[in-house]
Formats: structure tokens, C-alpha cells, sequence
């Protein structure tokens, strides 16, 4: 487990744990499969329900059909206070 940088806000700190425990192969991009979890858990919250289907692929800037924590924190709109 690695300590968190102490330069980020709170909000990154988690979006960086979350990354860590989705990207299960160390890859540093979270595929199709490791999306999973994170697809349900957004079906379950996001209100409309469409706008869940198609979360990831707008996260998914490069089309490249993976998320890097970059893609993830911009999607999920964490950035530098």
C-alpha cells in the first residue's frame, strides 16, 4: 500500500485508491473487464438511467477502449484546488 502524496486534495486521493483497486493487472488503464464494479456502481447512483450506459465510453477520451486515471480523474472532475 502506498502512502498518499500529501500535495493532493482529498478528492484526488480517492479517485488514485479507487484507480489502484480497479486496475487489477498493474497495467495503469483500467480495461473493459476491471470497468465492471465501477459500471455497476455508477448504474446504481446516476440519475437518469441513460446516462449511466454511457459514462465510460465518454470518460474514455482516446477512444482506446481503456481509462487511464487521467481520463478518469477529468471524467470524474477531480482536479488541482
Amino acid at each position: 500500500f502506498v502512502e498518499p502524496d500529501p500535495s493532493h486534495t482529498l478528492e484526488e486521493r480517492v479517485v488514485h485508491w479507487y484507480f489502484a483497486q480497479l486496475d487489477n493487472n498493474g497495467s495503469h488503464d483500467i480495461n473493459k473487464k476491471e470497468m465492471k464494479p465501477f459500471k455497476r456502481y455508477v448504474k446504481k447512483k446516476a440519475k437518469p438511467k441513460r446516462c449511466a450506459r454511457k459514462f465510460t465510453d465518454y470518460c474514455d477520451l482516446n477512444k482506446d477502449k481503456t481509462i487511464s486515471l487521467q481520463e478518469l480523474k477529468g471524467c470524474l472532475g477531480v482536479n488541482k484546488e
